[in-house]
């Protein structure tokens, strides 16, 4: 068969892989960070599609608001960042396969039936979950693990290069934390190269064209990181955007490198932190678009002000912390993760003791050892929610796995020390059966979650649809938090979140600028804008605030939305005390 038939072949297969799983599970987002970087390229933020996406490359999201812009004018309905992540999935395993048909190359059926069932348990098993319950973090470390693969497979650089460039473009961080392992793979690409046993030539004679085969895609790479770099600073050049970023850097250090949101023990010392009451109850409640006074300046002013009053930890106790951490983590988080790297890891072990490849079982050991430094680093910074560490352990298992498969090929034939010929088949088979094991196990776990986030997707769809669409409603984010949203849906436009990273942007003051308002407090005023909280949340904190902000005011509950047992939203109204 010709190389498009076999490319086509498995796109098609992988696709309708995908489409079977989505129709018995419809796949559903992690967080509602990906539903809000939508909310904006749709147009549902500001009535028209916008490219400043903030979380992802400008370059893609200009594309993509394009996109919107298009379909707009056509009048129908295309969800074109939902179909790219998913393309991006796709793009990803059809990575995985074609470097598995390259690692086979013109060898016997045999081993090229058992490569291509590794690679499609692989994608069944690690990426196929994290398309029925998507994050676009997630999505970034499946291109990286699957360019990592076959970068080590020794397929051409053309398709790593792009997905890398794709992973640059969804998330700029995971790319940055795809580099070191990169470097690896190179180094394995280099070793392998060098060490081929042509004869006639010396090993040097062998190392500088593998030096040159391996710089100049690194090299490529790097200039189009560069580019997509630029591309980004001039998209948010203007002035207010920089100081957007200001704010967005300090907000992350404040809510997600401090314990400021998970207690209250510092409502004891906002006068301290350089508070007032209000603006504390606007911060630890995370409405932040409630006042627009907190900008990048008070917030910087917060987390200096609770990293003063945290006790010193002695270093050496907390290296012991962080080691302990690390090892709960590698224990009891993410088992499905952990057992097909360790499997990896342990049969790449075996077979480099075996056939006596001490430069590769060097480098094996760096990488885990680099591994060990990059967990701990991560760890130590107080920040490594779960996405992260499947980020991690699908970046690294793309790499391991392709090394992996390729020395079971390379030593196909050659006799190992104290053992036999057919040892690398064993391993090849063992690989295999772990691949498969792990499928059945990831896929009933992500089955239950999909389901559990379904049952709240339908809770919110019963909520938007019963809201009045001519209003406004700035809703409370914790009242939200637990909604993230479903793939290939609508966004609601006459939603607001009170907080999140979107806050102080300037898509939110054009948004709230309609209404007359350079806030939400005094957006509330307007006829037109609702509060929507969900029912057991305490409103007397903000109904205080509004009246120290606003004056004589208060809080009018107009209607209760039941969505479903125990669950109700309630719709107030500002209203004026004496009214």
């Amino acid at each position: 068969m010709k190389k498009w038939q076999i490319r086509g072949g498995a796109a098609a297969s992988l696709l309708a892989v995908m489409a079977a799983a989505g129709c018995l599970a419809a796949p559903v987002y992690y967080l509602n960070d990906d539903t809000t970087i939508r909310y904006i390229l749709s147009g549902a933020c500001t009535g028209i599609p916008d490219s400043h996406a903030v979380q992802m490359g400008y370059p893609l999201t200009w594309l993509l608001a394009a996109l919107y812009r298009l379909a707009g004018k056509l009048r129908i309905f295309v969800p074109w960042f939902d179909l790219f992540m998913a393309g991006c999935i796709l793009l990803a395993g059809m990575g995985i396969l074609m470097g598995c048909r390259e690692i086979a190359g013109e060898k016997k059926t045999f081993w090229r039936l058992v490569l291509i069932l590794t690679g499609t348990a692989f994608f069944m098993g690690m990426f196929l979950p994290n398309y029925l319950y998507m994050h676009y973090t997630i999505v970034a470390a499946m291109l990286a693990g699957s360019a990592l693969f076959l970068w080590g497979s020794g397929h051409g650089r053309g398709l790593p290069l792009c997905l890398l460039g794709l992973c640059y473009l969804v998330r700029t961080e995971v790319f940055l934390l795809a580099m070191p392992f990169l470097l690896v793979a190179a180094l394995d690409g280099l070793l392998r190269e060098a060490g081929s046993r042509e004869k006639g030539r010396g090993w040097m004679e062998r190392l500088r064209p593998a030096l040159k085969r391996q710089w100049r895609p690194l090299l490529v790479l790097a200039l189009m990181a560069a580019v997509f770099w630029g591309i980004n600073r001039v998209g948010y050049g203007s002035q207010d955007w920089q100081k957007y970023w200001q704010y967005f850097d300090n907000r992350v250090k404040l809510y997600d490198y401090t314990d400021f949101p998970s207690t209250d023990r510092y409502g004891e010392y906002y006068e301290q932190l350089g508070l007032d009451w209000g603006q504390y109850q606007v911060l630890f409640h995370y409405d932040t678009i409630l006042d627009q006074s907190i900008d990048e300046q008070v917030l910087e002013q917060v987390e200096s002000g609770i990293n003063g009053l945290k006790e010193n930890v002695p270093t050496g106790q907390r290296v012991r912390q962080c080691l302990r951490e690390y090892y709960l983590h590698m224990r009891y988080d993410g088992t499905t993760y952990g057992l097909l790297w360790a499997g990896c890891c342990g049969l790449l072990l075996i077979l480099l003791t075996a056939y006596r490849r001490w430069d590769k079982l060097l480098l094996l050991a760096a990488l885990e050892l680099g591994r060990s430094m990059i967990w701990l680093f991560l760890i130590a910074r107080g920040r490594f929610p779960e996405r992260i560490w499947i980020t991690l352990y699908l970046i690294e298992t793309g790499l391991l796995l392709g090394m992996l498969l390729r020395e079971c090929v390379d030593c196909d034939g050659m006799q190992a020390v104290g053992g036999k010929k057919w040892f690398p088949v064993t391993a090849m088979i063992l690989c295999l059966a772990l691949a498969g094991s792990v499928v059945p196990m990831q896929l009933r776990h992500t089955a239950q979650r999909v389901a559990r986030q379904q049952v709240k997707q339908d809770q919110w769809n019963l909520l938007a649809d019963s809201l009045d669409q001519q209003y406004l409603y700035l809703m409370d984010v914790y009242s939200a938090v637990a909604y993230a949203g479903e793939v290939y849906g609508r966004d609601d436009g006459h939603i607001l979140l009170l907080g999140g990273w979107l806050a102080q942007s300037p898509l939110v003051r054009q948004r709230l600028a309609a209404y007359g308002a350079g806030d939400g407090a005094q957006a509330l005023r307007h006829e037109q804008v609702r509060l929507l909280v969900e029912g057991s949340r305490d409103v007397a904190w903000l109904e205080e605030y509004l009246r120290q902000r606003l004056g004589a005011v208060k809080l009018q509950a107009q209607e209760s939305i039941a969505c479903g047992e125990n669950l109700e939203f309630v719709v107030y109204r500002l209203v004026e005390q004496d009214a």
